[in-house]
């Protein structure tokens, strides 16, 4: 009977605390003020079955000062991996395809790797592997504002020979995976990524105004377009010329999202089972669940757990659903230009309608140090690199100074402090933040893994000794290099004593600056260069893909 009783206590307070905070639109509309012909906002809060909030803010046209309105339209970027997931899903459940089977098996053309073959599960779950596609654009003169099609898509993702771990080792968010799932829906049902979807969910849920855009040409009516400010100023960023499907490219609206909202609460499509397998949490190698489900990722706010997803889009896109079971309340808020701290707003929002009374108070790891002698700590010190591509690259410096170890820049300036576990492990701290390093020492090489506890795969810094080349060794890297998977040759000239990398047919350079004595690097990645016998230089490597000297 008490239990009975303290839960009736707690719906009802959270009941209450909810009617009270009906009249928020004064609050909200401060939340999301713009100027005049700025871009702007189209935000929901749905409660029950009601949409309780709607509104609206700011230009979808900054061209013609076409304001935003209920009818408005948004790219919502990655919130199409649950409709994406959601399909694969209901190919399951029609028996015309298994999780557990290996993505192989329906794209033929995919790679056997010699880490494993990921599952169509894995892709769904991001713990396949399969490296982040949007990378290699760069890679074969290619960018967003380029015609982009499906399968030219597929053909990059086809020809990256190698996975970044064990399918299932660690969670990776990768854009292939769900590219490949499009691919996948396509083969199976035998109709468009966009037919499917149009017939088997958005025409059962009456979501009128919701579309795949898969032809660059498509009308699309209430079309928001895509900006981004830079200095005050707005900028058209919008992709029209993507066409590719799977992790993206879905226009809709608060109306619509409403509909998905309550499928997702009631399963008017699909079954319970789906919903189920969709909300659970997806599971490690070595048995630890992760945040993130099938087209679902999982956080807590206020101490409540939540399920949604984030959208951004560089094309000038930015949108976020985030659902609150126990309290039955939903977000979604998406904008028409791009920026990192949209979170930041869109929590002021939920917390209008969230208490923030049933947070939990986190306690920070204890940790147990050792103490290490000068001499002792002096075997880690060294210059180290990581780099995946040019987003990730981190280049250090580990030093001994008062006694302790210290991570610097390569330019002198010290970033944190190094506290010693014993047995070749750190813990690295750096204001709030911390890490787990590791150093390894092999055949002769010294190597530190850097773990910051979320899952994902370890950065692995490789010391390297920083180099600044003469202009008559730069001359050793001149020449043309040819990749045969891509069909793309590059041109590396030295001019008046600048090495420049050509691209684009030789239309547009970028210079080659010096990293360590075989290895230089562009804005998007290092280069690794590879010698002969001879010590002639005779290939290169970027990013993973190998350009032979011609």
């Amino acid at each position: 009977m008490k239990r009975i009783t303290v839960i009736l206590i707690l719906l009802f307070g959270l009941q209450t605390n909810f009617v009270s905070s009906q009249d928020l639109n004064s609050e909200v509309d401060n939340l999301y003020q713009v100027h005049t012909n700025e871009p702007g906002f189209s935000i929901s809060v749905f409660k029950g079955n009601e949409i309780v909030l709607e509104k609206q803010y700011g230009s979808a046209n900054l061209d013609y000062n076409i304001p935003i309105t209920p009818k408005t339209v948004f790219d919502i970027a990655s919130i199409s991996k649950q409709f994406t997931a959601m399909a694969i899903l209901l190919l399951e459940k029609e028996g015309k395809l298994d999780l557990k089977d290996p993505a192989y098996k329906y794209i033929a053309e995919l790679p056997r790797y010699e880490k494993g073959n990921p599952t169509i599960e894995q892709l769904l779950n991001q713990t396949s592997g399969i490296k982040e596609v949007d990378h290699y654009l760069g890679v074969i003169d290619l960018w967003f504002n380029d015609f982009l099609s499906q399968s030219q898509m597929m053909n990059i993702i086809t020809k990256v020979k190698d996975l970044r771990f064990k399918p299932g080792e660690h969670f990776y968010y990768s854009n292939a995976n769900y590219i490949l799932l499009a691919s996948i829906i396509e083969r199976v049902s035998g109709e468009t990524y966009s037919d499917y979807l149009q017939k088997e969910i958005f025409d059962p849920l009456k979501m009128e105004s919701t579309t795949v855009k898969d032809d660059i040409y498509k009308i699309i009516p209430n079309r928001a377009i895509g900006y981004l400010e830079d200095e005050g100023q707005f900028y058209k960023t919008h992709f029209h010329s993507v066409k590719f499907a799977g992790d993206g490219q879905i226009l809709t609206n608060p109306t619509d999202m409403h509909k998905w909202h309550l499928n997702l609460r009631n399963s008017k499509i699909g079954s319970p089972e789906i919903l189920k397998k969709m909300h659970t949490k997806a599971t490690l190698n070595n048995g630890k669940k992760i945040n993130y489900g099938l087209g679902m990722e999982f956080e807590t706010h206020n101490g409540y757990e939540a399920v949604g997803f984030d959208g951004m889009s560089v094309g000038g896109f930015v949108s976020k659903y985030l659902y609150f079971p126990v309290l039955d309340i939903g977000f979604f808020a998406t904008q028409n230009t791009f920026e990192d701290e949209f979170e930041e707003r869109f929590f002021q929002l939920v917390d209008l309608y969230t208490s923030s009374d049933n947070q939990k108070e986190e306690t920070d790891k204890k940790y147990e140090f050792v103490t290490l002698s000068d001499n002792q700590l002096k075997k880690y010190e060294g210059q180290y690199l990581f780099y995946y591509n040019d987003d990730d690259r981190k280049a250090n410096s580990i030093k001994l100074k008062d006694n302790k170890l210290s991570i610097f820049t390569l330019d002198g300036d010290e970033i944190g402090k190094l506290e010693p576990l014993g047995n070749d492990e750190f813990i690295f701290l750096m204001g709030d933040s911390q890490a787990l390093i590791k150093f390894s020492f092999e055949n002769g090489k010294k190597y530190y893994t850097y773990d910051v506890f979320d899952d994902e795969p370890l950065w692995v810094f490789n010391e390297f000794q920083p180099y600044e080349h003469s202009e008559s060794e730069l001359k050793d890297f001149e020449g043309e290099y040819y990749s045969t998977d891509f069909l793309i040759s590059k041109k590396i000239r030295l001019e008046n004593g600048v090495l420049y990398y050509y691209y684009k047919n030789g239309a547009l350079k970028r210079e080659l600056t010096s990293l360590s004595k075989d290895m230089l690097e562009i804005s998007i990645s290092p280069i690794e260069f590879k010698r002969n016998e001879k010590n002639d230089v005779i290939s290169f490597l970027l990013m993973g893909i190998e350009f032979v000297k011609i």
